[in-house]
Formats: C-alpha cells, sequence, structure tokens
C-alpha cells in the first residue's frame, strides 16, 4: 500500500535546508516503569537540539515513566513526527490513557505542531480515545497530516469517540489508518461523517472491521468529497453487491484514485460487475486493484479484465478464472502484473462456482445473513447459554462455509457466526453425526485462526457452545477425543472421504488457545496434549513450530 513520505512531508514544513533529526528508540524492548527507568530517553530528547521526531515504538511505557518523557517534551516546539505504536505491551488498559494523556499534555505545553501521529498496535480500546481526546483537539494537531490507529482494538464506542474528538475542530488529513479495530458499521459511519467535512484524504486504510454496506455506502458519500483520494483499502470487510454499488457511484469523483484493495469482501460476481461498469464508464486509470477471493464468476471476471487498464496490477486469485483460454486473455491484456492464484503457476486454489447464475442469485441473501439484530449477539464468556435464533436466512451461507472456508464466507455469517453456526448444527439428532459436526465447524473456523483477527474472535465463541452440545450426549467424552485427533492428523481416519478443509496451524494455535480454559474437560486436555507430545518429532515442520511457540499444547509444560 502506497504511503506518503514522512521526509518530503517534513520537508514541506521546515526549511528547504534543514537536516532531519530526532530519537530514536525503537524495538529496544524497554521496560519504562518510572522516571529512572525512563531517563536514557529523557537525556537524548534533552540532547537533541531540534527533535522534529520521536520514535518508542517497541517499548512499554508505564505512566510514571510517560510523565517523566512528557516533561522533556515540553522544551520542543519543532516536533513534528510521533511513532508511538505497540507502546503498551502488557499494561493494565487504566495504565493507558493516564500515559497518553501525559504524553499529550507534554506536546500541547510545547507549543508542537505534528504532521504524523502513529498509535498502532496499541490495544487501548474505548478508554484509551479518552486519553488521546485532548491531543486530538489541541493545536498540536492542527496541522496533522497522517494518523495511524492500526490494530487499537477501537470497536463501535472507540469509532464514536474518535470521531468525536477529531469532528471537533477542522483536520486536514491526508493519510487515515485504522484497520482491525472492529469499528463496524456505527464506528464506520461516525467516521465518515468527519472524512465528508474533511475533503483533504489522499490514503485510506480501513480493513478488518466488520463493516458491511451500510457503513461501506455513508464511506461512499465520504468519499465523493474526497476528490484527492489516490489509495484506498477496505479488504475483509463484507462490501457486497450494494456496497459495491455505493462504491461506483463514487467513483466518478476519484479521478485521482491509483490503488484500490477490496480482497476478501465478499463482493460476488453482482458487486464486480458494478464496479467494472465504473472503471470503464468513467475511465478510471487504475495501477493496482486487488479483488481476490470474493467469489466472483467467470463472465464478471472478464468484465474486470476488459475494464482494467494495460499493464495495471489485477489480483484475481480465489475468483472463478475459467480455463487456460480465458487466462490467456487476462495475461495478453493485463501483462505479467496480473496475480490470478495466491501459488506460483497454480490455480489449484481459485474459486469455482457451479453457474453464474446461481451464484448471483445467493449474493444478496449472504450479503445480509447477519441481521442487525444478530450482529450484536455476545457469546464470548467461558459458560454457555442456551440461544435461540431465527437462522433461516444463513443456513445456506453455513453449508456454503462449512463446504469452503474462507474469510469472505465466514464473514458472510456476521459477528453472531458461532451461535448461527452452533443453531445449525443443533438439528442434528444422531449423537455421532452431531459431535462430528461440531469439531468439523470449529476446525473450519480456527483453520483460519492465523490470518484473520475475525476468526480468532469467533473460535473463542464456537469452542464453548461445541463443547456444551457435545458434553449433552450420553458417553460423548471418547468419541469427541477421537473425532478432534483425526480433525488434528493425530491418528488415521478410517473414512477415505472425510478430509480435513481446514489449516492444521490454525487449528493448533487456537487450541493452544482455548486448551486451559476452565470449560474445557480436563479428561480431553490431557488426551490431547499425550498424542501431541508422542507426535511431535515427526510432525511436518510448520505444525511443530506452532505448536512449539505455545506453552500449552505439549506435555513438558
Amino acid at each position: 500500500m502506497a504511503s506518503f513520505d514522512l521526509n518530503s512531508i517534513n520537508t514541506a514544513l521546515s526549511d528547504t535546508n534543514r537536516t532531519v533529526s530526532g530519537v530514536d528508540f525503537s524495538g529496544k524492548s524497554l521496560k519504562l516503569d518510572t522516571d529512572k527507568d525512563a531517563q536514557p530517553i529523557i537525556e537524548a530528547i534533552n540532547a537533541c537540539p531540534d527533535l522534529q521526531y520521536l520514535t518508542l515504538t517497541g517499548n512499554t511505557l508505564g505512566v510514571a515513566a510517560a510523565q517523566a518523557i512528557a516533561k522533556a517534551l515540553e522544551h520542543h516546539p519543532e516536533l513534528k513526527v510521533a511513532r508511538f505504536s505497540d507502546m503498551f505491551t502488557g499494561r493494565m488498559k487504566t495504565e493507558i490513557p493516564p500515559a497518553l494523556s501525559a504524553l499529550g499534555d507534554g506536546m500541547i505545553a510545547a507549543g508542537a505542531r505534528l504532521s504524523l501521529l502513529d498509535l498502532s498496535d496499541n490495544a487501548f480500546g474505548p478508554i484509551g480515545v479518552e486519553g488521546l481526546a485532548k491531543l486530538l483537539q489541541s493545536d498540536v494537531c492542527s496541522q496533522l497530516q497522517e494518523l495511524r490507529l492500526n490494530n487499537n482494538g477501537l470497536g463501535i464506542s472507540g469509532g464514536r469517540l474518535l470521531a468525536q474528538a477529531l469532528a471537533s475542530s477542522p483536520r486536514q488529513l491526508k493519510v487515515f489508518i485504522a484497520g482491525r479495530n472492529r469499528l463496524e458499521n456505527d464506528g464506520a459511519t461516525a467516521l465518515a461523517k468527519v472524512f465528508q467535512e474533511m475533503g483533504t484524504l489522499e490514503e485510506l486504510s480501513m480493513p478488518q472491521n466488520g463493516i458491511y454496506h451500510k457503513g461501506i455506502s455513508a464511506l461512499s458519500d465520504a468519499f465523493k468529497q474526497n476528490p484527492g483520494l489516490r489509495s484506498l483499502n477496505l479488504n475483509d470487510n463484507t462490501i457486497g453487491a450494494k456496497g459495491a454499488a455505493a462504491v461506483a457511484d463514487a467513483l466518478p469523483r476519484l479521478k485521482n484514485l491509483k490503488s484500490i484493495n477490496f480482497g476478501d469482501c465478499l463482493l460476488k460476481s453482482k458487486g464486480a460487475k458494478a464496479l467494472a461498469k465504473a472503471f470503464k464508464d468513467n475511465a478510471v486509470c487504475l495501477e493496482s486493484l486487488d479483488l481476490s477471493h470474493n467469489e466472483i464468476g467467470r463472465d464478471a471476471v472478464m468484465e474486470l479484465v476488459a475494464a482494467a487498464r494495460a499493464g495495471a496490477r489485477l489480483v484475481l486469485a480465489g475468483n472463478s478464472l475459467g480455463g487456460t483460454a480465458n487466462k490467456q486473455i487476462m495475461r495478453e491484456k493485463l501483462g505479467e502484473s496480473a496475480v490470478l492464484s495466491d501459488g506460483e503457476g497454480s490455480d489449484g486454489d481459485e474459486y469455482v462456482t457451479d453457474s453464474e447464475e446461481e451464484d448471483e442469485e445467493s449474493e444478496e441473501e449472504s450479503e445480509d445473513s447477519a441481521t442487525e439484530d444478530a450482529q450484536h449477539i455476545d457469546t464470548s464468556a467461558d459458560f454457555v447459554q442456551d440461544l435461540t435464533l431465527d437462522t433461516s436466512n444463513a443456513e445456506r451461507s453455513v453449508e456454503l462455509f462449512l463446504q469452503q472456508p474462507t474469510r469472505a464466507r465466514l464473514r458472510a455469517l456476521g459477528p453472531a457466526a458461532a451461535a448461527v453456526i452452533d443453531a445449525h448444527l443443533q438439528s442434528i439428532k444422531d449423537p455421532t453425526d452431531l459431535i462430528q459436526a461440531y469439531v468439523d465447524a470449529t476446525f473450519c473456523v480456527s483453520g483460519l485462526y492465523d490470518d484473520d483477527n475475525t476468526a480468532a474472535e469467533i473460535t473463542h465463541k464456537l469452542y464453548p457452545l461445541m463443547l456444551s452440545r457435545v458434553g449433552q450426549q450420553h458417553a460423548a467424552g471418547w468419541l469427541l477425543a477421537d473425532t478432534m485427533l483425526r480433525g488434528l492428523g493425530l491418528i488415521k481416519s478410517e473414512n477415505k472421504e472425510h478430509r480435513p478443509r481446514w489449516a492444521a496451524t490454525g487449528c493448533y494455535r487456537a487450541l493452544a488457545a482455548v486448551i486451559e480454559r476452565r470449560y474445557f474437560p480436563p479428561a480431553l486436555r490431557d488426551t490431547l496434549r499425550f498424542f501431541i507430545s508422542a507426535k511431535l518429532a515427526t510432525m511436518p515442520e510448520d505444525i511443530k513450530l506452532a505448536i512449539l511457540s505455545q506453552n500449552t499444547l505439549h506435555r513438558n509444560t
């Protein structure tokens, strides 16, 4: 993803002959609890007469240390760049707001004017935004051009608080990064209103936020007011056909747009065709377009290729590309920059629809399968409560996911996916079949555990549901253990037709995260550990590394 050259930003905000200088303590893994712990950083700040940047990434600050550093910052009005990502590992959430507030107060007292503020990879949640609010509303951020808040766990409340802070006085951001924050529709809509008033965005990146077409539509309205937008990343949200139509409606205003990443957004054929038509009708000259893993049918893929600029980097892996003739046409039009598969020289991973007509008929149902009410059901507690859901609209989506577990199909089930899957499986009457189905479903989800934050959240909800339902079956303990051992590849399966559809490494990492929870049966825990320990030496290297990187899965723990 393209980003601004920070040196260019600094040069534009300073004298042309000025040398960029500052203090960089990135990656030192320092644990700074007291003002004494922070002394090396304070001394470096005091020794730098022209502190244009301060980088504290990869250390962990307590309140007292942050307050001491803030005192040193009070003497540096020239500060332009604050890189404070990954800075509170191991801290209580209650420590983070006062630490952030103290650093902000130091910059406010100095009269600094930041051009870049990076607070990514700090899991401070909504409460952290409260500590940031004063800084974001102050003159320190009046000239802010780049705000990075990736992977902060903001949630809907945090998104609203952030929007409120940014809206309090006019801002002219060029870059806004806020991926992996579970903003959902409400958080995205609140921020969209801010972007609409802003009008200066050039790069927007909000992947993995659980945003559906309503939030996408609100963002698309904001895009229309930001004609300088060059780069747009909404990867791993649920854009769908309705969201794609809203984006297509905004494209005529975005003459500078060069890069789009809509991978894993459940566009399907109807959404892809809407975008293709908009690209063609409005002569959008994209240099990079990622539409991978969107369950797009063959005809729609060819429309995208026809609409794309020759030589553009078009990523279509994980869709239905058709035969050799189709791929040859794509190569001739797009050149070697086209990405048609996830692996070198292989198209074996592509999504294949039974027919274009069937694909389009199911799109609207999949896109809206998670109702607004269902999105807020909480099943994350260690205990399990019986849930009654109307899943009539989700039956096909669950079946599609269990047949081919992908991130896009999992998102189609909504944030209440664990409860929807649970309701779907409870109709199975035979105890053996029921146990098999619950284990398969749990492994289908947890197989995505490594590369998908949403899958990890759903896994933590699905495991206690599975164990509860299985526990209601007579003499089910041994059968559950046998089924899980086969699913993990620890013993051979007698059923040759029942082959795993999930990634084993993700399943092992997920198991490591839940195996010591109080709802996990001790006998099952001991059995799994025994077999894992016995087979460890002969396991494939990637699985072995996944197991050894955890401290809960083998008997030496």
